[in-house]
């Protein structure tokens, strides 16, 4: 697997509002933890919960990817531009910490601030 690669799918798949293809970076029973929400567990839930929050804006927009790996984990930090479906938008800094089982992310644990996200 391509580091570079990988990450730039992943985040394509997001930034497409692919809710199936997102999911398929996931393995089986692996979690998905959006900011300060419960974690949500296995691929079938994580999709739904991804579409749902797809569904709740007009788009998203990554930027500024930076990535290190270390053993099984890979961290990403970056920016994310969402736009609300009133047009207006929020960008705010993000971190994400994947735990990796093969070439799929068994943990998907994102840390941003997303407070404004809906206001």
């Amino acid at each position: 697997m391509e580091l570079k690669s990988f990450i730039t799918d992943v985040y394509q798949s997001i930034d497409r509002s692919d809710a199936s293809a997102f999911a398929r970076f996931i393995t089986p029973t692996g979690s998905f933890r959006f900011a300060n929400n419960p974690a949500v567990t296995g691929t079938k839930a994580i999709e739904e919960y991804v579409a749902g929050f797809f569904q709740s804006l007009e788009g998203i927009e990554h930027s500024n990817l930076e990535s290190w790996k270390s053993g099984d984990a890979i961290f990403v930090n970056g920016i994310v531009k969402y736009t609300r479906h009133n047009g207006s938008t929020l960008e705010v800094p993000f971190s994400c910490t994947w735990k990796m089982q093969g070439r799929l992310i068994d943990q998907y644990l994102i840390y941003i601030d997303s407070s404004e996200l809906y206001q």
